[in-house]
């Protein structure tokens, strides 16, 4: 009898244990498959935090929507408007001083109310000369739009399709990317609809205006997409918007296995992308996530009040507009997690508001391990406890564990901004609770067959489906214009490396490659790659920069500054640890020439970079300054361009692989320097001792170098050149060559 007893104690504490711990078994392997039910739980918790605490709207923030109201169809007729109103409409906006005009339209197709247009079609009727004849003199409407967005900043749209075309959209801009191809983990489109090719080349930029592809609420919208067949990314209109706004010609776009990343080798999705001085976290699929404010009537400025000049020109001056439709009739509506039927162009700029304000709601990659260790330990201790405590003392543990689970998402959000479930784990342990608790009750009542219909909803988890798509092959291409190219190299960097262990190493390289790599951006240059402890960059590509040889030659200024600023923060470092400091110091080679820039590699990966004699000339260039001993040279080309710098002949040189002679100039300073007295006179000083040494008198030569160095050292010059060259020529002194030419060959790269 007292067996028996034992033996159904037993029985009565394993029942409501063992269903707890099924329960806790189903939930934590639902959660690690993740279904795409669970992801729409999510969802649904994190619209409920937006609608109980959104984001305050802020009327500072420089973004404003021009709207197509109904009040403006009353003006000026249905949609869609002749372009010559577009047309009007973005001088005004441009007169008042936006910064950027986005439209979100794509305007696939010929305006047919253009006069040239419809008397074409009238040639049937009449004489088809005289038909002809109106219609050149007739004005196009696209032509005239497309006037008005040539004298402005517009960003274009386009829009993905899947019965579209495969033509990509046209881009304007460079892509630069630290860690794993981005591309891999985007958005993968099938065909475009694009604005007229007209229109396009007249912009400043060209965005994706789709938001929709999550769900039928946006909560995430990507910010750049990859097109079946096409290598490249293409931007949303939000973030090309921004870009344009700055004047910024590259994105730089952060992945896994980037410095700094931790992906411990497993390709996990991007991280960021940085455009100008904007850089926006970022999802792995490169998806930014709505921070919903709701529908605020202060965003809108009605197109009519524009046109007719009824908008102060504050409400304008140096903001970014969108320009868009609330009017009901154009079916321009979208549901966000706050609101329903909010108009499209709304969630562009309330994105752009966000990437300008930097306020981003964020989904850390801790936080599904972080959910499911919280779910694994407080599951156990509660699946033990069911069993062992009274009905009333297990409901107020139960509740506080709970509890627990409701308000840490909730405190998160609130204060930091992170998105943790808030729904999933809470009612995970209201499952466990209830079922352990059921089941004990059920032991005692005899209701084994209510254990079985209440846990039956956690034994068949849904099944996700992967659709498989077959690329085709990539298309490479690229094009000739004018350049100029940076190489940058660390000296003796082998040497400073064996000081290091892997994990310094890579912090070194990091803080010196991050402020090198933000020099080059900040200056419109295009980061081409990273080779080791080098760095290629170009100007003037893909998109104009106005100066871009003086832009890289300022660039190469402040790096060298800036590693400056650095040894000095190294040397304190090493002093702290006990170990000897050794000085880093770069080469820079700058050299300005016709080259091919454009998509280079093979057809199964290329990226956008830049080929050519000029290219490799700036890599000798930079080569050389370890051999002359100083820090910048540019070449003759990029002289030429940039008069006004401090800049000192050095030499005449035949580099490898290269049959004719080129000039080396040592970059000093800027204007100012050269301006200067001091460099003046050793520019005087450097021409009499160069002319002496290319026309054979080494002797003199070598005397004229003491006179030299005196006046570098007072210009503030300390660089190694004239130590070099008094060595070179003292070799020449002592074994004269029988065919000098004044031209220097050189030995190394």
């Amino acid at each position: 009898m007292r067996m028996s007893w034992a033996f159904g104690r037993n029985n009565a504490l394993s029942g409501p244990l063992a269903v707890a711990l099924l329960v806790l078994a189903c939930a934590l392997l639902l959660r690690a498959f993740d279904p795409a039910a669970l992801g729409r739980l999510r969802d649904f918790g994190f619209d409920s935090f937006q609608r109980l605490q959104p984001r305050q709207y802020s009327p500072e923030t420089p973004v404003r929507i021009i709207d197509i109201d109904e009040a403006s169809l009353a003006a000026f007729g249905q949609w869609p408007w002749p372009r010559t109103v577009l047309a009007r409409l973005v001088d005004k906006l441009t007169e008042k001083g936006v910064a950027a005009i986005a439209f979100d339209v794509v305007f696939a197709e010929p305006d047919r109310s253009s006069m040239s247009g419809m008397v074409r079609d009238l040639g049937a009727l009449t004489d088809p000369e005289t038909a002809q004849r109106l219609a050149t003199a007739l004005p196009d409407n696209d032509k005239v739009f497309a006037g008005a967005i040539a004298s402005s900043r517009v960003v274009t749209g386009f829009g993905f399709d899947l019965s579209g075309s495969k033509t990509p959209p046209q881009r304007f801009f460079g892509v630069a990317f630290a860690g794993d191809d981005p591309s891999q983990f985007l958005p993968q489109q099938v065909g475009t609809v694009s604005t007229l090719p007209l229109l396009v080349a007249a912009a400043k930029g060209n965005g994706s205006v789709n938001t929709d592809y999550d769900s039928v609420v946006i909560r995430r919208v990507p910010m750049m997409f990859r097109l079946l067949g096409q290598e490249g990314v293409f931007p949303a209109l939000s973030i090309e918007t921004l870009r344009v706004a700055q004047g910024a010609s590259t994105y730089l776009i952060k992945s896994s296995g980037a410095s700094g990343e931790l992906s411990f080798g497993e390709r996990t999705g991007m991280v960021a992308i940085k455009t100008g001085d904007v850089q926006v976290p970022t999802d792995a699929q490169g998806r930014v996530a709505l921070f919903d404010t709701g529908h605020v009537a202060q965003r809108f400025i009605s197109a009519r009040a524009v046109l007719a000049d009824e908008v102060a020109p504050d409400e304008l001056e140096g903001r970014i507009v969108f320009v868009g439709t609330s009017a009901i009739g154009l079916k321009d509506l979208r549901n966000t997690p706050i609101q329903n039927a909010v108009p499209g162009v709304e969630v562009h700029a309330q994105l752009a508001e966000q990437m300008i304000e930097g306020q981003f709601l964020a989904r850390p990659d801790y936080a599904n391990g972080a959910e499911f260790l919280y779910l694994a330990v407080i599951g156990l201790l509660l699946a033990w406890l069911v069993p062992r405590l009274s009905a009333g003392r297990m409901a107020l543990v139960a509740a506080i564990f709970i509890g627990i689970g409701l308000v840490v998402p909730w405190l998160a959000y609130d204060y930091y901004h992170l998105l943790f479930d808030p729904i999933y784990p809470p009612v995970t342990l209201a499952a466990i609770y209830v079922g352990g608790s059921a089941t004990a009750f059920m032991r005692t009542e005899r209701e084994r067959a209510e254990i079985r219909g209440a846990f039956g909803l956690y034994l068949s988890p849904d099944v996700v489906e992967r659709l498989a798509r077959n690329p085709e092959l990539l298309q490479l291409g690229g094009e000739q214009r004018e350049i100029t190219v940076m190489f940058t190299d660390v000296r003796g960097f082998t040497t400073i490396s064996e000081q290091f262990d892997p994990h310094e190493l890579t912090r070194f390289m990091n803080r010196f490659l991050t402020p090198m790599t933000d020099l080059i951006l900040s200056h419109r240059g295009t980061i081409d790659k990273y080779m080791g402890d080098a760095i290629m960059a170009f100007w003037n590509a893909p998109l104009a920069v106005d100066g871009h040889a003086a832009q890289a030659c300022d660039t190469a200024l402040a790096m060298q500054a800036g590693l400056r600023a650095l040894n000095v923060e190294w040397q304190a470092e090493a002093r702290a640890a006990g170990r000897q400091h050794i000085q880093v110091n770069i080469g820079v080679g700058l050299n300005t020439g016709r080259a091919s820039v454009g998509n280079f590699g093979s057809a199964q990966r290329f990226t956008y970079s830049c080929l050519g004699d000029e290219v490799n000339l700036a890599s000798r260039l930079e080569g050389q300054c370890k051999t002359y001993g100083v820090g910048i040279i540019i070449g003759e080309n990029t002289r030429t361009q940039v008069p006004a710098f401090a800049a000192l002949e050095l030499d005449r040189i035949l580099v490898k692989g290269k049959t004719e002679p080129a000039r080396l100039y040592a970059l000093m300073g800027d204007a100012t320097m050269a301006q200067s007295s001091a460099f003046r006179e050793l520019a005087e000083r450097q021409e009499a001792f160069l002319d002496r040494y290319r026309a054979g008198g080494f002797v003199d030569a070598m005397e004229l170098i003491e006179d030299c160095e005196t006046v570098a050292a007072a210009a503030g010059w300390q660089q190694s050149y004239y130590e070099m060259m008094r060595a070179r020529i003292g070799e020449l002194i002592a074994i004269p060559p029988a065919d000098w030419t004044g031209v220097y060959v050189a030995k190394e790269k």
